[in-house]
């Protein structure tokens, strides 16, 4: 019994402390998904958007997953293409400084928290809550009308001290393309 507690206890900590990743997409103008063949990406090399705070390496590897994902779809990668690509993203750091209590180092009695035993005390310290974001968004332009057809957006919190790598970029890019429900017409 106490065996299944455990295991019970350590799977929802293990959700917890999971680093959470919230998707949404929009399709902001109608498109002919039915006639989309191919893609290429907006100036992936020359010119990147300026709110695209990627290293090099980060930048390849999110390049990769996405043109990765339309290829799974049936999509081939051409200079005159259908749909336009563009990629905007950044890894920001919040920070979340928060006081334990409303008297602290005092207690609504004026006496000191250090005066308390451990944990009535120490409970009630600031707490440093900072953490890391990482936001990519994901727009497909129609070459024609020149309108977006549809956006996907990922945010995913990274622990503070947590090294941003490929792995959890191709995660993030993975799970946009969830909400991505279209195929090529000749993958069908």
């Amino acid at each position: 019994m106490y065996s299944k507690l455990f295991y019970v206890i350590l799977v929802v900590f293990g959700v917890g402390c999971a680093s959470s990743i919230n998707v949404h997409s929009d399709t902001p103008f109608p498109g002919d998904f039915k006639s989309y063949k191919s893609f290429k990406f907006f100036n992936p090399k020359n010119l990147p958007p300026a709110n695209f705070a990627f290293s090099d390496e980060h930048k390849k590897a999110l390049f990769d997953a996405v043109a990765g994902e339309m290829k799974a779809r049936g999509y081939k990668s051409v200079q005159n293409a259908d749909l336009i690509i563009k990629i905007q993203g950044s890894a920001a750091n919040t920070i979340d400084y928060q006081e334990g209590s409303n008297f602290y180092p005092y207690d609504p009695y004026g006496y000191p928290y250090s005066y308390y035993p451990y944990p009535y005390g120490y409970d009630n310290m600031p707490r440093d809550r900072s953490k890391k974001e990482i936001t990519i968004i994901i727009d497909m332009i129609d070459t024609k009308k020149g309108k977006i057809v549809w956006q996907g957006v990922g945010t995913a919190a990274v622990g503070k001290n947590e090294v941003i790598d490929i792995t959890r970029i191709g995660d993030l890019v993975t799970q946009i393309f969830t909400k991505y429900p279209y195929r090529a017409p000749s993958a069908n």
